[in-house]
């Protein structure tokens, strides 16, 4: 919160107090710098082990896309609709939450008691059965990369923000608590001297009533 030198009252009481404000405030700052710090590097090891499992479940997925359309041409696609059309939805996936360097994440997990049954009439291609085998084992990959996914966008978030408020620290925060302090010491240096001079000529004034006595 910044402060403003009109609504602070110039007394040595607030300079002391401001002052020991000012001390609590750079301290937080530099735990938020440290945090940006480590939220930095999170953030970094988490890009690389994103863009090493998207790289793996993008392999799959050109593999099941090859065996689906090839399953496709044989089946043609009236026949794999009338297929598609016989399968109830039912998959659900779990929700969670974890802490991720003080971060409440989501965590999903694919329930696998909800992996809906798949007949297959005699005769199916089989690219096609190999396809739908495949993609049970791709499902559970493509909810991990959609929570690694989210776990990266909090975390660039909190790194945001984390960065919003060191900022307001450094520029409105800090400097104006700086303002503040250099005015009331301004004023408590100036009312010392005007009572240094009011002092000096009372003093004056009390030897001269001595000398005239």
């Amino acid at each position: 919160m910044a402060l403003d030198t009109r609504k602070v009252l110039p007394t040595k009481i607030n300079l002391i107090k401001l002052k020991r404000e000012d001390k609590v405030i750079r301290k937080v700052r530099k735990v938020m710098e440290e945090k940006r710090e480590v939220l930095l590097l999170y953030i970094r090891h988490a890009i690389v082990d994103y863009e090493k499992y998207y790289n793996e479940v993008a392999k799959s997925l050109m593999s099941f896309y090859e065996n689906f359309y090839l399953g496709v041409a044989d089946e043609g696609f009236s026949s794999v609709n009338r297929l598609a059309g016989n399968v109830k939805p039912s998959l659900a996936v779990k929700e969670y939450r974890r802490v991720l360097f003080a971060v409440r994440v989501p965590s999903y997990e694919v329930d696998e008691d909800s992996y809906p049954s798949l007949r297959y009439p005699p005769g199916t291609s089989p690219y096609l059965v190999e396809a739908m085998e495949e993609m049970k084992g791709i499902l559970p990959k493509l909810v991990k990369l959609a929570e690694l996914e989210e776990a990266l966008r909090m975390l660039i978030k909190e790194l945001k923000e984390t960065q919003r408020l060191i900022n307001a620290i450094d520029y409105v925060i800090i400097p104006s608590y700086e303002r503040v302090i250099k005015f009331i010491n301004m004023v408590l240096e100036e009312r010392m001297r005007e009572e240094f001079i009011r002092l000096k000529i009372l003093k004056r004034k009390l030897q001269r009533r001595e000398s005239e006595g």
